[in-house]
């Protein structure tokens, strides 16, 4: 049975440990400082003498695996090394493992808010809520509190006790094990059944923040930074809305409001670029169409012809523009002959087809010239 020191101690960073036993291309230790895998919090990583871990994950009956790197020769049962952990990375999911509780702990206690799963992830860690619906507002006075216990102090520790003395405490979550279940202190704010390993003071959380929310199966997950990730997005942040306020003139709130101005300045003037795309289509295409077929290279976007061509006009036209996109009017056959021999992408219904070609206008326009006979 492996010995878990990281239970006794989770700031232990190496020690000596020997191979018992061989699963596939994993190693079984009689001890190990390595978390495995468990309860949205990844498993550890590291060096066993000169082997490298990639992973740790747990086997059926909970025995911690250490897999090893592709390649690596597998040591033999008895033999003895160093066992060093990847302290920055444990560190990393140690912090986010601890704020996750405190946000958790704080959604319910301020709220009534319940946390239904989480995830640990290298860009922030998730809390998805038993909500459909959480404003902003509630989430940031979350992350409020998160910052005022964080300041505060708070010892994190844990213990394991007998199931009916965890029973008694009316946790905010039920629990999920049998026999003696770990519990995991926020001194003055959460108690809660959890085998993960976890910071001594919430002081060494550093910093939390709220970063955004989403609708997941019928529950809102909300997401969070924490630590130097949490350092990192509010300097970003910062960052944007300085060169924000630099190029609208604007400060602090103003900003807002002078983004949505500019917006709305910026689609009407898009819709009247539009009117004005569609008049010069008009005035360039409707001379051209005096029953015979046409094709044309415009500076234009196609779209801005296509309610030019009449529906019932007898011959074929083909537009094509600098970007590579054409507009066909004719018939489904003519259509399906220009698609396979000049490999075209796209399609269409009702005599109007859409879609790109590769050449330039030019050489594309001679091409559908030479195969469908359309005129110049």
């Amino acid at each position: 049975m492996t010995e878990k020191l990281y239970y006794v101690d989770g700031y232990l960073k190496e020690t000596e440990a020997t191979v018992t036993a061989v699963s596939g291309n994993a190693i079984i230790l009689d001890r190990t400082i390595f978390y495995p895998e468990g309860g949205g919090q990844p498993g550890d990583r590291g060096m066993f003498g000169t082997l490298k871990i990639v992973d740790t994950v747990k086997d059926d009956d909970g025995t911690p695996l250490h897999v090893l790197e592709k390649g690596s020769v597998i040591p033999e049962p008895g033999t003895k090394a160093g066992l060093v952990l990847d302290w920055n990375h444990r560190l990393f999911y140690m912090t986010e493992h601890s704020a996750q509780h405190l946000v958790s702990a704080l959604l319910y206690s301020m709220h009534g808010i319940g946390t239904v799963s989480v995830h640990q992830g290298a860009d922030g860690f998730t809390v998805e809520t038993d909500r459909e619906d959480i404003p902003d507002g509630i989430l940031l006075s979350v992350e409020d509190a998160a910052m005022k216990a964080v300041n505060g102090g708070h010892r994190i520790w844990q213990e394991e006790v007998e199931h009916q003395d965890a029973e008694s405490l009316h946790m905010r979550r039920s629990i999920k094990v049998s026999g003696r279940v770990k519990i995991v202190h926020i001194d003055g704010i959460d108690e809660v059944a959890c085998g993960g390993v976890h910071l001594k003071n919430t002081a060494e959380i550093g910093e939390i923040v709220f970063t955004g929310k989403e609708r997941i199966r019928g529950h809102v997950r909300t997401m969070w930074k924490c630590g130097r990730a949490a350092s990192s997005f509010r300097c970003r942040n910062l960052a944007v809305v300085q060169r924000l306020s630099a190029l609208f003139s604007a400060e602090g709130d103003e900003i807002t409001g002078e983004a949505e101005r500019v917006l709305k300045e910026n689609t009407e003037l898009k819709h009247r670029i539009r009117k004005l795309e569609e008049l010069a289509a008009e005035l360039t295409l409707k001379p051209l169409l005096s029953g015979s077929s046409v094709s044309i290279s415009s500076e234009l976007d196609v779209s801005a012809y296509e309610s030019i061509i009449p529906s019932d006009y007898p011959s074929p036209v083909m537009i094509a523009d600098m970007s590579g996109r054409f507009l066909f009017h004719g018939r489904d056959e003519e259509f399906a002959i220009l698609k396979e021999k000049l490999s075209l992408r796209g399609g269409g219904r009702n005599g109007m087809f859409r879609g790109s070609f590769k050449e330039s206008p030019e050489v594309f326009l001679k091409s559908v010239r030479e195969v469908a006979g359309v005129n110049g």
